[in-house]
């Protein structure tokens, strides 16, 4: 299974719709946002993955300010979770959060194959079977660039794409 990772959106529509290009272009199967879309207007921009059947979980951000909305919006195409959400995709545990604070103790642990976080707009990539992500920040602000992530399950392979 291919997915999608992203975070750190923050408004950016322009690299929103890259982002979703890049996604339907490379065939993702399922999206995972690590927080920090901010608006909820921005949840539009994933119209063409959602209308083909592609679904997205997320973590709220510390940007996020209208959260009631973003659930709303984001109707039956993405599941949101406060703090963390721990997923099963492609047949591997997967856990996400906005903030670094436990990433790297729960990648540690070994109990994930891949924990993916967000927050600090710094891209990250460590392990072999076992993965840290940190897909940097699809905005790009604070950043060298502005990246998205595809995660290949069954290979744990990341390609990280700059926008």
């Amino acid at each position: 299974m291919r997915i999608g990772v992203l975070s750190d959106s923050h408004d950016h529509l322009p690299n929103l719709r890259k982002a979703v290009e890049i996604f339907s272009k490379n065939g993702v199967e399922a999206l995972v946002h690590a927080g920090d879309f901010c608006s909820p207007f921005t949840l539009a921009e994933f119209k063409p993955l959602s209308d083909k059947g592609i679904k997205m979980s997320a973590v709220f951000g510390n940007n996020d300010g209208d959260r009631f909305m973003l659930g709303r919006r984001a109707g039956d195409f993405c599941s949101f979770a406060d703090g963390s959400s721990v997923l099963s995709l492609g047949g591997r545990r997967i856990v996400v959060m906005h903030y670094p604070d436990l990433a790297d103790d729960l990648y540690r642990l070994g109990a994930y194959d891949l924990v993916i976080y967000g927050h600090n707009h710094k891209l990250r990539v460590e392990g072999n079977e076992k993965k840290l992500l940190n897909p940097g920040t699809c905005a790009g602000y604070l950043a060298e660039a502005a990246t998205v992530a595809l995660v290949d399950t069954t290979t744990m392979a990341v390609e990280i794409v700059h926008l």
